[in-house]
């Protein structure tokens, strides 16, 4: 591909004759650059690649994009632009074809939901016969395949291949969760949406955003990148998410079980087993039965109704779309291995994540117990760790606080923030610093009927200690425990 037509719409300087040169691939790490290649030197929050480029010019680097003069041979073509950031999204679209104008746009914003969200849209989808592609926090998946997420919204180039890739593969609609970091960071640049959701605002990575304004502002932006005639779908039981309804010069819907809401849940049924309720739309009405839990959970389907509604899909392919899932990975997800109580391993590591879990099974499991396993991530927002201790307490009846992802942080330390919020408040709490204890005392504690929520990690295999990685599954590891204790027999669980 030219030169000129990766750089369409970039400002640069270069040197006579740049622009009709041959370029076989554009990538942002040095190590991957082959001869013949464009490296862009990207000036990222934790590396500048401003530092690798003798290393991609030494890997063959026909040319090298930076944002100041460097050293290098004549044969290497240097390409000067303003900023890397603002330039990466629209070369990264340009050398892929720009494959969100040819494709059915989906992106989901907001601090809880999005992953649920993308898993009944795909069902939805499936059922009405449209083929879809996932871009989340779980994986990227489409047509069979699956790869595994580095983060929930990939960097540019990784984001526009994927793109393009789902078009080869003949996709019609990209569902993804867009994170406040992508929009915040440009790796969204580009992208044109069909349907953009906003979930909801709650305190949440305001170690990178520093204020709660922040937050809602890069988020807000994922509504700037609207294709013409495309629907901006708000939560209107969301009252600082309300807000952008008449604000927005596009179209909006709102969805929700407040009065006033486009598509509103009405009659609603919850139980441990699931939800029954009806869908009023501006169509007609859809009666729905699913196995998702809690009035979060009817939110997330209304979300998804939302966007096929807006599509228009068939009522009968949202409803089945609806009811065929059980349940997101990591979401409200039920271990079983024999057990005389429920175990939930859940994501929620928000103190309005846990407060939707926990507050849903005080409500629908009055006289059963709540056992709650939790920690904190490291390095992250420190603001929310009282504030998750707090609710964790007052809507469990007993708690074992724990270590989530320390990362660089002494769990120890992590700890002491989350028990300032319930200290001299309460004392229904054990402190097990080892997650794989911490989860054994709460099972170990459990008897028959109770409930058991294993939160904060949900779909994730690893734990993260110091800069290693250590594998580490929640499911597996209560599972492990289970039925551990029933090869040892009956009488070595505590409390029974």
């Amino acid at each position: 591909m030219k030169i000129k037509d990766i750089l369409k719409n970039v400002k640069f300087e270069a040197e006579k004759g740049t622009s009709s040169l041959d370029i076989g691939n554009v990538t942002c790490d040095s190590r991957a650059v082959k001869p013949g290649d464009l490296f862009i030197a990207f000036k990222g929050f934790a590396q500048d690649g401003y530092k690798f480029i003798g290393q991609a010019v030494a890997n063959g680097a026909a040319a090298v994009l930076a944002e100041r003069d460097f050293d290098a041979s004549p044969a290497v073509k240097k390409i000067i632009v303003r900023d890397t950031r603002l330039a990466l999204p629209v070369i990264a679209a340009n050398f892929h074809g720009d494959p969100s104008k040819k494709l059915k746009m989906v992106g989901i914003t907001g601090t809880n939901g999005k992953t649920t969200i993308t898993y009944i849209i795909e069902s939805i989808l499936r059922c009405a016969r449209k083929e879809s592609g996932v871009i989340g926090t779980i994986n990227y998946r489409y047509k069979g395949k699956e790869i595994p997420a580095k983060n929930t919204t990939p960097g540019p180039l990784e984001l526009q291949g994927l793109l393009a890739d789902m078009l080869k593969a003949k996709v019609g609609y990209a569902v993804m969760e867009v994170s406040s970091h992508s929009l915040d960071q440009g790796r969204v640049g580009g992208i044109l949406f069909d349907d953009g959701i906003f979930t909801n605002i709650t305190g949440d990575h305001l170690d990178y955003h520093k204020t709660l304004k922040n937050y809602f502002k890069a988020k807000a932006q994922l509504f700037d990148m609207l294709k013409k005639g495309g629907a901006a779908i708000l939560n209107y039981d969301d009252r600082k998410v309300r807000t952008l309804a008449k604000k927005l010069r596009s179209k909006v819907i709102t969805y929700g079980l407040s009065k006033g809401s486009d598509i509103r849940a009405v009659g609603l049924e919850i139980s441990l087993s699931g939800s029954r309720f009806t869908i009023n739309t501006p169509g007609g009405n859809i009666l729905v039965e699913t196995k998702l839990i809690g009035r979060h959970n009817v939110s997330n389907i209304l979300a998804a109704v939302a966007v096929a509604y807006h599509e228009k899909i068939n009522f009968k392919a949202i409803k089945e779309g609806v009811e065929t899932v059980t349940f997101a990975p990591g979401r409200l997800e039920p271990v079983s291995a024999g057990q005389p109580f429920k175990v939930f391993v859940d994501f929620a590591h928000t103190q309005d994540a846990l407060y939707n879990v926990l507050g849903l099974l005080k409500d629908v499991a009055r006289n059963k117990r709540i056992i709650t396993v939790f920690g904190c991530g490291g390095n992250r927002d420190r603001t929310k760790r009282p504030l998750m201790g707090k609710t964790a307490c007052e809507f469990s009846d007993r708690v074992v606080i724990t270590s989530d992802n320390p990362r660089f942080e002494d769990p120890a330390d992590i700890i002491k923030e989350i028990e300032l919020g319930v200290k001299g408040l309460f004392n229904n709490y054990d402190i097990v610093a080892d997650r794989r204890k911490a989860i054994e005392k709460a099972l170990n504690g459990a008897s028959a009927d109770d409930i058991v929520v294993i939160a904060g990690k949900g779909h994730e295999k690893y734990q993260i200690v110091g800069g290693e990685v250590h594998p580490f599954d929640d499911c597996k590891v209560a599972r492990e425990i289970i039925e551990g204790a029933r090869v040892r027999g009956p009488g070595s669980r505590k409390n029974r």
